[in-house]
């Protein structure tokens, strides 16, 4: 989750006091491994990994992250903490900055008694501004277009160290992140059958369509480092806020490698049925050729990556259909995303 967080019903209020409260005791494990004095912790916004603001003794504050069962790898987590430091070091980018432990290290592996598993946790400090939201503007999205092409161009000229790890960013399903190419036919062949066997006839052959475009829009980029690199691939409006006029960047629990219109398909892709699209979308673009180069034939395959993240995002619920913040939607909200796959299919064939 974001270090800089909306305010939102607390944990309490969700009917989860008994899991907030052995997460408390987890995230108090866990900070005690850095060189903060600790004042207060208060639950933040929770999705797949749970965070806490720590305020510590002279006011400082910081957001502790307590990354999910069954997510990246201590060795994913600690490389993406690399690259963040790397951004502050290299750059005047306002992104999150991670504190090292009392050891030095990025990370840190807590367990608590009522909590499965040893969790990887993450310290920052955090990053202050606004969210949009509704008010959202072509003048904020030209921003983000620059910020967004910074990122970029820091991705592509950073020297990755020694055990650096993070994937590709294309892939579709659980079974998908673990092969070697994440849009495979047999990734594809497998989405489509889930979709199938859980929603309804007829999803099937949208989402391995789908696929195939968006494979095929992939291959036909190629891995040149010219258009191919490490991004940020989750930079949409919850990831994004202002300060004084300034973009900023957060959550980079996503980050990897990957086309870089993929990271503009990302930011537009939550867009898209907004009726000031036209211009938020022009604007993205402006911003973003004002730093870094698009050209026409890759600006193109845009939508393409649209619908691949729309397809990722409905496997991401349709695969975890069964967890709470799911269980009531996902059919609904996996029915919307195929009607409009199909629209776009039907609108690109």
């Amino acid at each position: 989750m974001s270090p800089a967080v909306r305010a939102v019903r607390p944990y309490e209020e969700l009917g989860r006091t008994g899991q907030v409260r052995r997460m408390r005791r987890l995230a108090q494990v866990a900070v005690e491994a850095y060189p903060v004095e600790t004042v207060r912790i208060t639950p933040l916004m929770r999705g797949y990994n749970t965070t806490f603001r720590i305020d510590t003794a002279g006011g400082g504050r910081h957001v502790l992250r307590i990354q999910r069962t069954g997510g990246p790898t201590a060795e994913m987590v600690r490389s993406e903490m690399t690259w963040l430091a790397a951004l502050r070091r290299d750059t005047d980018l306002v992104v999150p900055e991670p504190v090292p432990t009392r050891d030095g290290d990025l990370l840190t592996v807590a367990e608590s008694d009522g909590v499965p598993g040893a969790r990887s946790c993450v310290l920052y400090r955090w990053v202050h501004g606004r969210f949009v939201d509704d008010r959202l503007t072509p003048a904020h999205l030209e921003r983000v277009g620059v910020l967004m092409a910074r990122l970029q161009s820091h991705g592509a000229r950073f020297g990755a160290p020694d055990g650096f790890h993070r994937g590709p960013v294309d892939h579709v399903t659980s079974f998908g992140r673990t092969q070697d190419d994440g849009l495979s036919p047999e990734v594809a062949a497998r989405a489509a059958t889930l979709v199938d066997d859980v929603h309804r006839a007829g999803g099937g052959p949208i989402v391995r369509a789908t696929i195939e475009r968006a494979r095929a829009a992939r291959d036909s980029l190629g891995g040149d480092p010219e258009v191919s690199g490490l991004i940020h691939a989750d930079l949409h409006q919850e990831n994004y806020l202002f300060r004084q006029g300034e973009a900023r960047a957060i959550d980079f629990d996503d980050c990897g490698y990957g086309p870089y219109v993929y990271d503009l398909a990302v930011t537009l892709g939550e867009l898209k049925r907004r009726p000031d699209y036209p211009g938020l979308r022009s604007a993205l673009l402006y911003g973003y050729r004002s730093v870094r180069p698009l050209a026409a034939e890759h600006e193109r395959l845009i939508d393409v990556f649209i619908a691949l993240r729309a397809v990722q995002l409905m496997m991401w619920t349709v695969e975890h259909r069964d967890q709470p913040m799911f269980r009531k939607t996902w059919d609904a909200s996996a029915t919307r995303t195929l009607e409009w796959l199909r629209t776009f299919l039907d609108r690109d064939a």
